[in-house]
């Protein structure tokens, strides 16, 4: 999961990019998100299903998603964002809130 949310950061400043573009219903993406559930993982950032970045060393793969966790904080609010997979173009706060929402997400299932 650490490489997962890495590619989050990729595909937010548009370095990694999915391999399909708004097919899920994002009123029934965000409505499961608030439920607690699992949403689909765009296309191209699977870890099981493949596409997402391969694992290397574990200590090696948590620096490297601090580094883009501090790259990301540090983007002004001009900031031209890649085009999100799902809810397309977004601005630095929705950006930041889904961040936080995906980070949380994998910390807490494993108890971070």
């Amino acid at each position: 999961m650490v490489c997962h949310c890495t590619d989050f950061f990729r595909m937010a400043k548009g370095t990694k990019t999915a391999r399909e573009y708004g097919r899920v219903n994002t009123k029934e993406l965000i409505e499961l998100a608030k439920l607690g559930k699992t949403t689909p993982t765009p296309k191209g950032f699977g870890q099981v299903e493949g596409g997402g970045t391969p694992p290397t060393d574990l200590e090696k793969d948590i620096r490297t998603l601090k580094e883009h966790i501090l790259e990301f904080s540090k983007f002004k609010n001009d900031f031209d964002f890649a085009e999100h997979p799902y809810f397309g173009k977004l601005d630095q706060e929705r950006w930041t809130k889904l961040a936080v929402y995906h980070l949380n997400h994998h910390l807490n299932q494993f108890g971070v």
